[in-house]
C-alpha cells in the first residue's frame, strides 16, 4: 500500500514533537514520536478500521497523547492529510487535498 503525507503533517508532527521535549524532555518527546509511528502502522495495517470523522476522512487516535490522524485511503494508498490535538478545532485541517 502505498502511503503518502501532505506537506504539512511534518510541521504538524515538529510543533507536537517540541511542545512535549520542551514540557517534558527527549524522553516525553520520543514517546510522542514512537506512538505517531504506532498510530501510522495500524493506519496501513488496516485502514478501514477506523471511524470516519467527515465525508472520506477516516480519524486515528493515538492511545495515550490527545492527538489523532485524519487520513482517506482508496484500497491502493492511503494519504494522512493532518495531525491534530483533540481540542482543536473540528474544521482544522479539513481543507487540506
Amino acid at each position: 500500500m502505498e502511503v503518502i503525507y501532505h506537506r504539512r503533517v511534518q510541521k504538524d508532527l515538529r510543533s507536537a514533537l517540541g511542545f512535549y521535549e520542551e514540557k517534558g524532555g527527549g524522553k516525553l518527546g520520543d514517546r510522542f514520536f514512537a506512538e505517531a509511528e504506532d498510530t501510522v502502522a495500524r493506519v496501513i495495517q488496516n485502514p478501514q478500521a477506523f471511524h470516519f470523522a467527515a465525508p472520506n476522512l477516516r480519524r486515528a487516535a493515538f492511545d495515550t497523547f490527545p492527538y489523532h490522524f485524519l487520513f482517506e485511503e482508496d484500497g491502493r494508498r492511503v494519504r494522512f492529510l493532518v495531525l491534530r490535538h483533540d481540542k482543536r478545532h473540528p474544521s482544522f485541517g479539513l481543507r487540506r487535498k
